[in-house]
């Protein structure tokens, strides 16, 4: 996620699989041979191998829908919301130490040596630092455990979207845009999966069937005179 670090990566939104997939095609020889200058009977071409099946692939930007789908850019400002004050405040306290650790120092060069003034700052100073690394170490813990528990739901989702793709197109294998060196543009389903995921697909609710045409009513028959 834009300033928070790839959300594919903290699912365990991770998670996202190396593949390849590779088809080779069989031809056939036929070989002739001559002894003593007689002609060999010829041998019968072996019958004809079917050919493979073409492997339909898609590739899929699995950040890209989490960070643009409608519900992708909520958790994310929900995310910031909860943890942005807490991450500003790590900062100016890691600034704080910072400039309190080059002031010793100018200290320490401007007197020539470390007298007992200087060691008590300096033992302050560590009891600070190892303070604002226990701080750092759980906001990270905090943090990526609300953004799994916020994005899981929403790769179920993605899931289900994926699954039903690949079966409506016929994809046998969609792969992860992370995992591809290189692929056609017209492979990358990224779009219609933002799309599907909007229009609420993946859900649990059941998509409506489209109810029948309703025939026209026939004309009233003519009253008799």
């Amino acid at each position: 996620m834009t300033g928070w670090g790839a959300a594919g990566k903290c699912f365990g939104m991770s998670a996202v699989a190396r593949l390849a997939a590779s088809v080779f095609a069989l031809s056939t020889l036929v070989l002739a041979t001559e002894v003593a200058a007689q002609p060999a009977p010829a041998q019968p071409a072996p019958a004809a191998q079917p050919a493979p099946a073409a492997l339909r692939i898609a590739v899929l930007d699995t950040q890209k829908v989490l960070r643009e789908t409608e519900e992708g850019m909520r958790i994310e400002s929900n995310l910031r919301k909860l943890f942005d004050n807490k991450q500003a405040d790590l900062l100016n306290k890691q600034k704080q130490l910072q400039q309190e650790y080059e002031d010793v120092l100018k200290e320490e060069k401007k007197k020539g040596k470390s007298d007992a003034a200087l060691d008590k700052k300096k033992a302050e100073l560590e009891q600070k630092f190892v303070a604002y690394q226990q701080a750092a170490s759980e906001f990270q813990r905090e943090f990526a455990r609300k953004q799994n528990e916020m994005y899981n739901p929403m790769l179920q989702k993605l899931g289900n979207i994926v699954k039903a793709l690949a079966q409506t197109d016929g994809f046998d294998l969609v792969i992860d845009k992370q995992a591809a060196i290189h692929f056609r543009r017209d492979l990358d389903v990224t779009e219609r999966v933002i799309q599907a995921y909007n229009a609420g697909e993946g859900g649990t609710a059941k998509t409506k069937k489209p109810e029948p045409e309703k025939k026209p009513a026939a004309p009233a028959a003519p009253k008799k005179p």
